[in-house]
């Protein structure tokens, strides 16, 4: 995998670096799909990179129209509380030459944000993340 993606963003500090990912079940179900001729279920949303973040999560919204079966479960700490929630496998792709076959995520409230997927360290961890406030832009490369 190697890409770059690069945004420039007049409300980057408003919004925080924001991009565009395409959701699909886990590479494993999509084999199986194709294998039954059937249709491979995805979704394009709002994702928003957080360094903050060690997990990648994704809504409500993304795993019910997926149909993910949850895998199991995890206790999640945030700012405001903790709690248990559902863990999906997914696939996640950023363009065509950017995506990620397997990747565990949590279920989030993301409900009173703009996005439908926050993507967190496990993900950035492959990558170089530079974060150009002055010049309103950010930057992703694998």
């Amino acid at each position: 995998m190697s890409a770059l993606i690069s945004v420039q963003s007049p409300y980057l500090r408003e919004n925080g670096p924001i991009y565009p990912v395409l959701i699909t079940p886990s590479f494993p179900i999509i084999e199986a799909l194709r294998l039954e001729k059937k249709d491979v279920p995805h979704i394009k949303v709002q994702a928003l990179f957080d360094t903050g973040a060690q997990t990648t999560a994704i809504s409500d919204k993304v795993s019910s129209f997926l149909k993910l079966i949850p895998k199991g479960t995890v206790k999640v700490y945030t700012s405001q509380s903790n709690k248990i929630v559902n863990e999906y496998d997914i696939a996640l792709e950023f363009d065509s030459n950017a995506y990620i076959n397997t990747l565990r995520v949590f279920s989030a409230d993301l409900q009173d944000h703009s996005i439908d997927c926050l993507i967190g360290r496990d993900v950035l961890q492959f990558g170089v993340f530079p974060y150009d406030g002055p010049n309103k832009s950010f930057r992703l490369s694998f």
